[in-house]
């Protein structure tokens, strides 16, 4: 006996298709924008594809993609899945379609094909005291839409309750991970809205090429729930790291979501259908197909959904508020936050169509916010609040410093290791609580162990903290240098990189060195311990900066050379893009302004190296999974170093079609990977990611193209999406664990996919690899200044005002450096060894007043950076004394201040001479 998704045991579910009922021949609903195919023997849509479309890819799954899916109890698209409650019965009967064979009917109507089920199928859960017709049929200019509609008719003589009405969506996305372009050319990934009438679904390859298959409701039809089979459920459930789990969507959803309810979250209230004898209903969806990002929102306008843009994003900091700009037709009726959150919406007018709203969130946490529009239909956005984010990244940092560092005999010392918000303590091999890996989870290595000090040293770049860096200096030496880099060959040092602490004290039981991923992060912290020490005499470093920046480049030098192979990965140093490589222009320049030459040429040696293999490589981002998101960086990285374009346009492109666009917090900018949007949602590639995507935003995108506004809305609400990540207490109330992580959030909730990991409402209760995405999010972080087509003139991480001729900005982005006016011919302004205040730009560039803010105790003196600065003479002044020259040649400056600084407040002024 098998769970069956519809809510009961049924036997057959996993029998092999009966010979009369094995795929045959096709009915056919064809345009110049659909290929459709409609499996008489089953009724299930075994085609879906664009005629136009070069690459020819099919969107659904069906027996020749994928054989072990053709079972009697089939999930094909088309297949629908009831419960239904007959007269007086006090519970209902799980119905699908795929065990009512012997009746169903396929034919051709007018315009397309219909299924019908009609009379009572011999199997007990196939259709019976009612009738289903679902007809397929074009619509539009030239058949550009397909309209799926699903005719319901009580033919019993009682009244009957359809508890539950759902169909699956078993689309083309079994990941074969032998054949990334396969992979990205022929398979799609979903993104999905559930959200009452305002419901939308769309798919896209990985590459993120468009035509965009969309599927919106029609009129009449909602969504409320969604399901799916998780692992070890029957033959479509979760199988890690091809197959998400099959995944269905609910009109009705009375039954399942209670059924469901320890494995998959309900969002949304549950309803049912009450049909009495002889009555009808009809539902029904439009598919049509979208040419890209900027298109998906006239396409979601012209169906009579809402277009709803949120900047900066669907996670909204207490110190800012969320600009909500909403378009239906039919107009928008009102905008109502949740009851009990007073939540604040404030009518900001009409703008090019779209109604605008400002909203803060005082509650933390979950806060929705219900559209009605078009009459009295709904459409429930999910916004996430969290404390200003500056406060997070200082409350987290402390966290670590304070109590994710081991201090014992043991040989782990000094390591940083993960935190479980479920017991209130440290993960350590002494004390752990059971299941999973223990070396991963408890070894103090990979991303879990490695990544608190990559984000902790960044962190302290920015604003340093001598306790901070004190412990930091304490896990290099104990833990690093002591045990996981303590190897020697002839009383030398190696530096390569043990797997992890296994038990074993003095050098672990693992010998292995070949873990690539392991060794850029360790590069990556030693050179921001060169940073810290370069830039700060206040701060007491154990090493001098050269050593720290030596280290580095011996880390990188032993990834490089001395890991022996053949490998379980491979050849992942030369071959796979890791992350963190994003630090190699910097380090390489850094060893040349030390005099290390050698190095630096040995080091582009290797990278070059690299850089011939990836870019010989249609598709570069294979990495231990079948389809990844973590290669990116690299990959961008390097077509940036060497002139590549089409890399990284190619990257961009496939960084998108990761993330979401759609209005819950969860979904909006959150990256995905094999396992599709149920779990693994705001993972650390949702921010580390953002950091090429804002990177190219300023490298290589037009501020003029078409789809710039959606890139920055993309990357700025991934960017601050990650941060909802960090416990300030919408996580977990109790106070041991303010300032702690959560390694992802889990979408679909129930227990957590790693089944040793308590589950908090969602949140993994571990911490896992999350500081590797903060790490992304300090890199990435900056106030982006816009003008965008539709809310006008924006400055996400920070408030901006036009006034007197000049752009006033309040940095709010939680680092306070760095500054983009990408509606200035992308000016931009970067501070080193301080903060900003306040920035009053000119807006013709030939001003700029600059209010500092002091990160030590002392006198300091900053540096600024500033890129496409109109060339000329400037006159820099510091509150308005005795001014000095330097010359902008219009892309460069570095002004590096001939005066000391003390304390905050200060104004540093550029004015045209």
């Amino acid at each position: 006996m098998s769970l069956s998704l519809a809510g009961a045991a049924i036997s057959v579910l996993g029998v092999p298709r009966t010979a009369s009922a094995l795929p045959g021949p096709v009915s056919k609903v064809t345009s110049s924008f659909f290929d459709v195919s409609i499996d008489q023997a089953t009724g299930g849509v075994y085609q879906l594809s664009n005629p136009q479309d070069g690459l020819g890819t099919n969107y659904v799954m069906n027996p020749d993609i994928h054989g072990a899916f053709n079972i009697n109890d089939s999930r094909w698209v088309g297949d629908m899945v009831f419960n239904v409650k007959k007269g007086a019965a006090t519970v209902g009967t799980p119905i699908v379609t795929s065990l009512s064979d012997d009746i169903r009917k396929v034919t051709s109507v007018t315009g397309g094909v219909q299924v019908a089920y009609e009379g009572t199928a011999a199997h007990a859960n196939g259709i019976r005291n009612f009738s289903l017709f679902q007809t397929y049929t074009l619509a539009g200019t030239g058949g550009d839409k397909l309209v799926w509609t699903i005719r319901l008719k009580n033919t019993s003589t009682e009244r009957l309750e359809f508890q539950d009405l759902g169909f699956a969506l078993l689309m083309n996305a079994w990941w074969n991970g032998g054949d990334q372009k396969g992979i990205y050319e022929q398979n799609v990934g979903r993104h999905s809205f559930v959200g009452k009438d305002g419901s939308y679904i769309y798919w896209q390859r990985p590459n993120g090429t468009g035509p965009f298959l969309m599927m919106v409701p029609n009129s009449g039809t909602s969504l409320e729930f969604k399901n799916k089979a998780r692992y070890g459920e029957g033959p479509f459930a979760e199988a890690d790291p091809s197959w998400e789990g099959v995944v269905e969507y609910f009109i009705h959803s009375k039954n399942i979501c209670v059924e469901r309810a320890a494995k998959t979250a309900k969002y949304l209230p549950a309803t049912s259908l009450v049909l009495d004898p002889g009555a009808e209903k009809t539902y029904s969806f439009t598919f049509r197909w979208a040419a890209n990002y900027a298109d998906m929102r006239n396409v979601l306008y012209d169906a009579g959904v809402v277009d709803a843009i949120s900047l900066p994003g669907m996670v909204i900091s207490q110190d800012t508020k969320a600009t909500l700009a909403v378009r239906a037709q039919g107009g928008i009726q009102q905008v109502t936050g949740e009851s009990g959150k007073n939540i604040t919406v404030t009518s900001k007018g009409t703008r090019n169509g779209y109604t605008l709203y400002d909203l803060t969130f005082p509650v933390l946490g979950v806060n929705y916010v219900t559209v009605t529009y078009g009459g009295g239909k709904q459409s429930v956005l999910q916004y996430h609040s969290i404390k200003p984010v500056e406060e997070l990244v200082a409350t987290h940092a402390t966290f670590l410093a304070t109590k994710q560092q081991a201090k014992t005999t043991r040989g782990y010392n000094g390591a940083y290791l993960q935190w479980d918000m479920s017991r209130n303590k440290l993960i350590t091999w002494d004390d752990y609580p059971g299941g999973g890996w223990k070396e991963w989870m408890a070894g103090g290595s990979d991303d879990l162990g490695l990544a608190p000090a990559v984000f902790l040293s960044e962190k302290n770049i920015a604003t340093p903290s001598q306790s901070e860096v004190t412990s930091l200096d304490y896990y290099i030496e104990k833990f690093l240098l002591g045990y996981l880099q303590s190897k020697t060959s002839n009383g030398v040092r190696t530096y390569q990189v043990y797997r992890w602490y296994d038990g074993q004290d003095g050098t672990p039981k693992d010998q292995g060195v070949w873990r690539a991923y392991n060794y850029v992060h360790i590069a990556n912290t030693y050179l921001n311990m060169y940073k810290i020490a370069k830039r700060y005499t206040q701060i007491t470093t154990r090493l001098g900066a050269n050593e720290y920046l030596l280290m580095a480049f011996k880390t990188l030098e032993a990834m490089y050379t001395k890991i022996p192979q053949p490998t379980p990965i491979g050849d992942a140093a030369h071959d796979l893009g890791l992350m963190g490589e994003l630090l190699y222009p910097d380090i390489i320049a850094r060893l040349k302004d030390e005099g290390l030459t050698a190095e630096a040429q040995l080091l582009e040696g290797f990278v070059q190296g690299k850089r011939d293999k990836i870019f010989a490589q249609e598709y570069p981002f294979a990495s231990e999974m079948s389809i990844d998101t973590t290669g990116f960086e690299a990959c961008y990285t390097l077509a940036k170093m060497y002139g590549n374009t089409a890399l990284a346009d190619k990257v961009t492109r496939a960084s998108l079609a990761a993330r979401g666009m759609q209005p819950l917090w969860y979904f909006y900018g959150s990256d995905n990977r094999h396992m599709g949007e149920s779990w693994w949602n705001l993972g650390y590639e949702t921010q580390l990611g953002a950091w090429q995507q804002q990177d190219y935003l300023f490298s290589y995108a037009s501020t003029n193209g078409a789809e710039f506004d959606e890139m920055m809305r993309s990357t700025y609400g991934a960017y601050v999406a990650g941060w909802a990540n960090i416990n300030a207490g919408q996580i977990s109330g109790d106070a041991a664990n303010i300032g702690a992580a959560s390694w992802q959030f889990q979408s679909e909730k129930g227990t957590s996919n790693y089944g040793h990991i308590a589950n908090l409402d969602g949140w993994w209760a571990w911490s896992g690899e999350a500081d590797l995405g903060f790490w992304g999010g300090l890199k990435t972080a900056a106030v982006n200044v816009v003008e965008d087509r539709v809310v006008g003139l924006y400055a996400y991480g920070g408030d901006v005002v036009l006034q007197n001729n000049a752009y006033v900005v309040t940095p709010k982005d939680g680092v306070r450096q760095r500054l983009a006016l990408y509606n200035k011919g992308k000016f931009a302004l970067e501070v080193d060894r301080a903060k900003y205040a306040r920035a009053q730009v000119s807006t013709d560039l030939r001003d700029i007043q600059i209010t500092v803010q002091s990160v030590v105790t002392g006198s300091y003196t900053p540096e600024f950076t500033l890129r496409n600065l109109p060339a000329g003479n400037y006159q820099v002044s510091v509150n308005g004394g005795t001014p000095r020259s330097v010359a902008s040649d219009g892309k460069l400056v570095v002004v590096k201040l001939t005066q000391s600084l003390t304390g905050n407040g200060h104004v540093v002024r550029l004015l045209a001479a």
